[in-house]
């Protein structure tokens, strides 16, 4: 793959958002697949359904050899964030890791 991306001239690619996500409610209600990784619950662990590999973490040693890889050979790589989409959600979603409370916040 680095020797064709090369031979088209390719110094950087841009990779979707591929930290660890859950599936959102409309998702899962709907029976539908979330191909944009938005619902993150882990903005430094890459997703674990993207890995060949089948041992806990080894989606952590594959995106770290891609990485390495891409790099020896002069490629660039770009991680699109979407900070805003967290599998949190609104007040109504559960708290997984980022809001660290269940207490609604009340304005007043």
């Amino acid at each position: 793959m680095i020797e064709y991306l090369l031979g088209l001239g390719v110094t950087a690619v841009e990779l979707m958002p591929v930290h660890q996500f859950v599936f959102g409610h409309i998702e899962m209600e709907r029976d539908l697949p979330n191909y944009w990784g938005y619902n993150t619950i882990g903005y430094f662990a890459p997703h674990n359904g993207y890995s060949a590999a089948a041992d806990d973490g080894g989606q952590v040693r594959e995106f770290k050899t891609m990485v390495k890889t891409l790099h020896a050979a002069g490629i660039e790589v770009l991680i699109d964030v979407v900070f805003n989409h967290t599998g949190e959600g609104s007040e109504l979603g559960p708290t997984l890791c980022f809001r660290g409370s269940t207490t609604p916040r009340t304005t007043g």
